[in-house]
């Protein structure tokens, strides 16, 4: 009996973990989550994706993804049109290897948009008094990842600015950028996980990620 009970208290524990790294037919079961490109394919996304509520001023943290190699193939798969085959899935993985990736989206707001005063240190405005804020705006947002208060030390870090049509139909404008961190997945433990993100306004935004309850 005894034996029997501390199965059962052991068990739980011993399958909490994000799968690290994965066998060839988990590979393929999220490989054919992906190829479906319906519900199904974002039903299975959906745990690892916590949008966010805009904040009263400054730039909008839209949604943080956190992404393990599982859902990383979901998400792959899901991207590629037909043709793309589960031993594609299966060598693509290989080459990316077992990563954790954090993804933050941000979108200009109507007090924080793609123009930005240029004014100087005494308050005055240049000839125009305005500027277009650049491709890489996003280098000034500190962005990480941390367990039990210990900031984790991604492998990359990179950007990529958002572009939406203009209302006129003439062309494009600046909306916004992502930032994407990688990890080691063998430097993320499976346990409570905090994306976090400062901005330049002073906005602190973070969201907790389970790793014990994802795949």
């Amino acid at each position: 009996m005894s034996v029997l009970v501390a199965l059962i208290f052991v068990a739980p524990s011993a399958s909490a973990f994000f799968e690290s790294p994965l066998t060839d037919h988990a590979v393929r079961e999220a490989y054919f989550l992906g190829q479906h490109h319906d519900a199904s394919t974002d039903a299975a996304l959906k745990p690892y994706l916590h949008k966010l509520s805009p904040p009263e001023k400054g730039p909008h943290v839209s949604d943080i993804c956190l992404l393990t190699p599982y859902a990383q193939v979901i998400e792959a798969s899901n991207a590629k049109a037909s043709g793309y085959s589960s031993q594609q899935a299966v060598a693509d993985y290989r080459v990316r290897g077992d990563t954790i990736v954090v993804r933050f989206q941000i979108r200009f707001t109507p007090t924080y948009t793609y123009i930005t005063s240029s004014r100087n240190r005494a308050g005055d405005s240049p000839p125009g008094g305005v500027t277009v804020r650049s491709e890489d705006f996003w280098q000034s947002f500190k962005a990480g990842l941390s367990q039990n208060d210990h900031w984790l030390e991604p492998l990359s870090r990179e950007g990529k600015p958002i572009y939406i049509a203009t209302a006129q139909g003439n062309g494009s404008v600046l909306d916004g950028a992502y930032i994407w961190l990688t990890f080691d997945a063998k430097d993320v433990a499976s346990e409570m996980a905090t994306a976090e993100i400062f901005t330049p306004d002073g906005q602190h935004v973070t969201s907790d990620f389970d790793l014990a309850a994802l795949r």
